[in-house]
């Protein structure tokens, strides 16, 4: 069987991707279409998106895209802000665990 390079890999998924929005391809589909796991998969997308204005949604069915236009960058850059934001909350209260159970 013939090795796939990686910038094979990040070919075939620029192919797979869509330039709109109605027709995201999900992650299952991705990995499905070129045998990696997931955090393969999300590891060449976002090495794709240096170069690429590829957005993602995970309600509505999910998928990745080609941004069609700013608005799409802008909702996603929202989106995964507020992700942050409520990873940064949660790492804030855990730390204060370890604070409480030094004191």
């Amino acid at each position: 069987m013939k090795q796939v390079t990686k910038e094979q890999l990040k070919e075939q998924i620029l192919r797979l991707i869509p330039a709109n929005r109605s027709n995201a391809i999900t992650s299952k589909e991705l990995m499905s279409f070129t045998g990696l796991k997931f955090r393969e998969l999300k590891e060449i997308i976002t090495e794709l998106r240096l170069l690429h204005p590829i957005c993602s949604k995970e309600t509505d069915g999910g998928g990745y895209w080609m941004a069609e236009d700013e608005k799409d960058i802008k909702e996603f850059v929202s989106m995964i802000s507020r992700r942050r934001d409520g990873y940064n909350k949660t790492i804030a209260i855990m730390e204060n665990h370890i604070f409480d159970e030094v004191n």
